[in-house]
């Protein structure tokens, strides 16, 4: 699913038996149908994402 959506991530190895993940930073937002209808970017703003929730739960694209 990931590489469908075009979602990065990585396993980094931190060196010491550990490890961290790299990954893509923002919400998808997906339509009643499961179809891509927009992202919320990391640090987008507060009213701006909510314009974007309201405009789908609307039925429309963000």
């Amino acid at each position: 699913m990931a590489k469908a959506f075009g979602i990065y991530w990585k396993k980094v190895d931190t060196g010491d038996g550990d490890y961290t993940m790299d990954h893509t930073a923002s919400v998808l937002l997906l339509n009643a149908r499961g179809d891509f209808a927009g992202t919320i970017a990391y640090g987008e703003s507060a009213d701006t994402a909510v314009a974007k929730l309201k405009r789908l739960a609307a039925g429309g694209q963000t």
